[in-house]
């Protein structure tokens, strides 16, 4: 794919002796995004709301990441630039769906950074093109599926048939925000939603989350004001940057992934946001050089399998412990007729305390939850 066409430029300047400014590179193509780990992408648009936003300013992100190091590896980023938007948000949408489809297919991660976070339905459809069944987790103060008068992603991709949305999680949405109708079609169709005060202080929470999904959608509206401003709707309650940056990490740690999307990030009003985007960045490449592919298996030695009956024999849940890393998964059984369907979420990310409630006779929620979606 000829990228070169949809896109402006974006120039590049050369930083310090073996600090990012050495490993990003400008894209034009697939054959050259083909040789990158992480391909970057600007999205400016804002139409969705029909507000006339400043975009923020692409090269100030770019130029404070090329001001920090990488450790023990060479990473490989790609930039193709500032999306030219198309006359209509339809138009925008088809284009970075194709775009991130056919990076994905050469194998690189799509970055897509900029714009509302509304554009992660676009790349939802991305999967869909596919029929692939796609986790979609996102960190915001806001459910996304019902937007005051309007649909939000979720609600959108809700309602696409064929759908291929297996689950949504979300990670911070503040109370006061969302309508309790809203929050109780979340509870009906077996979302995982988590309250900001859940993961406040306990972040690790998340990574199990995280680790499942294929999609991750950022809202820098999701961050404390205070750590980050430069938002059409800066927030006086959120995440902590540094919080929101170990999230980054746990994705490009997490095998499934395949988009991320940092959305409602306007025109800059300080050097310090750009550094978060850039650091945010960072810690997203730091998590996807240290991958470690894990296949949890009875048979593999490097797992340990733990059995555990629960009320009185009716379930029998499956747990495994990877000896490396310390991570959890549990087995939840696929009906027969869907077990080309769901195979992939047969076995999903869990943590440890999933594992200690299943010892006190109490069925996970994580665990109740995938098997009700899989009925």
């Amino acid at each position: 794919m000829d990228y070169s066409a949809y896109f402006d430029p974006i120039a590049l300047t050369e930083g310090q002796e073996a600090s990012y400014g050495s490993y990003v590179m400008n894209v034009m193509e697939s054959q050259v995004a083909a040789e990158c780990r992480l391909v970057i992408l600007f999205v400016p648009e804002f139409r969705y709301t029909g507000d006339s936003i400043l975009h923020r300013d692409a090269s100030a992100i770019i130029d404070r990441l090329i001001g920090l190091f990488p450790h023990s590896y060479e990473p490989k980023i790609g930039l193709l630039g500032l999306l030219k938007l198309g006359e209509s948000i339809d138009d925008t949408e088809m284009a970075l769906s194709e775009i991130c489809q056919d990076l994905m297919q050469v194998g690189a991660l799509p970055l897509v950074i900029g714009g509302s976070r509304e554009l992660t339905f676009a790349c939802y459809r991305s999967f869909e093109r596919n029929e692939q069944v796609v986790n979609i987790t996102s960190i915001d103060a806001y459910l996304n599926i019902q937007r005051q008068e309007t649909l939000g992603y979720i609600g959108r991709i809700i309602k696409e048939q064929p759908n291929f949305l297996f689950n949504y999680s979300n990670l911070g949405y503040q109370t006061y925000h969302i309508a309790p109708a809203e929050l109780s079609l979340a509870d009906e169709l077996y979302f995982d939603v988590y309250r900001l005060g859940e993961l406040r202080g306990n972040v690790v929470m998340s990574e199990p989350i995280i680790r499942s999904s294929e999609v991750l959608s950022v809202s820098m509206e999701s961050i404390k004001a205070s750590d980050f401003s430069s938002t059409f709707n800066p927030q006086p309650n959120g995440f902590y940057a540094e919080e929101v940056c170990q999230m980054m990490r746990y994705a490009g740690l997490g095998e499934k992934l395949k988009i991320v999307v940092i959305s409602d990030s306007i025109q800059s009003l300080s050097q310090q946001d750009d550094l978060l985007i850039a650091e945010m960045i960072w810690c997203l490449v730091d998590g996807v050089y240290c991958r470690r592919s894990e296949i949890p298996s009875g048979k593999n030695e490097s797992f340990l399998k733990y059995r555990v009956s629960i009320k009185n024999d009716e379930f029998q849940l499956v747990f495994y412990k990877s000896l490396s890393t310390d991570r959890w998964w549990m087995e939840v059984p696929v009906p027969p007729e869907y077990s080309n369907r769901y195979r992939k979420h047969h076995l999903i990310p869990c943590s440890y305390e999933d594992y200690k409630s299943a010892t006190q006779d109490d069925l996970p929620d994580r665990w109740w939850k995938a098997y009700k979606k899989l009925l």
